[in-house]
């Protein structure tokens, strides 16, 4: 089974719980190699997301913890995951995490610049309160400060899974038919700028600010 058929499938079994409402999704469809910001909501957002762009030849960066998993390990192995260490190890050094955050970043901006399309999460956890919080990262930072010509940054932002047994938030909410919106935004222009004229906390802010909008 390939890449596609695995989607199309995923597609099929979530619509039967999850009604998803998809909007701005045409912004993917063109000739343009994407970067695809997400907010992290719940666990399942990645697997949402694949599955609703199942045509779209994504390549996601994931934890490493899901790639070790047998069955969320194969599905993002057969999307050509980046695995991405856990950089809050108590093992690592201030260092030594730097350092593999950078050369993560290198690894996005190079695939991007080879024409690959790239999707990971600004904040890099599920979110444990109630808006999306980016604090320091770095990363979408150092990869839109180096953004390759022709690259597109499409913002999405999720809506619906808060409450759901996928997510860290509480309390949680049983519902046979939960819907979910996922709401696609071109900004290239804003965060190639942002990256260049504001520091790393502001950018991020800004991403924050994108995110936490209500009235999807």
């Amino acid at each position: 089974m390939n890449r596609f058929t695995l989607g199309k499938w995923c597609k099929r079994l979530f619509h039967l719980h999850y009604d998803v409402r998809v909007t701005g999704e045409e912004l993917l469809r063109d000739e343009h190699v994407h970067l695809v910001l997400p907010n992290h909501s719940a666990y399942i957002d990645p697997l949402l997301l694949f599955s609703e762009v199942w045509w779209m030849p994504i390549r996601p960066m994931s934890d490493e913890l899901f790639m070790r998993h047998p069955f969320y390990g194969r599905v993002l192995r057969l999307a050509d995951s980046i695995e991405v260490p856990d950089l809050t190890k108590s093992a690592m050094t201030r260092e030594e995490s730097a350092r593999a955050a950078a050369q993560l970043s290198r690894i996005a901006i190079d695939s991007l610049a080879e024409g690959k399309q790239i999707c990971f999460y600004p904040s890099g956890h599920v979110k444990t309160v109630d808006k999306e919080v980016i604090g320091n990262r770095r990363m979408a930072y150092e990869v839109c400060k180096d953004l390759p010509e022709g690259v597109r940054v499409i913002l999405c932002r999720m809506r619906g899974l808060e409450t759901s047994h996928f997510s860290k938030l509480k309390p949680k909410e049983w519902k046979w038919r939960r819907t979910v919106t996922m709401h696609f935004e071109d900004h290239t222009d804003e965060v190639r700028l942002w990256a260049q004229t504001m520091d790393r906390r502001t950018f991020n802010q800004q991403l924050e600010n994108w995110y936490n909008q209500s009235g999807d």
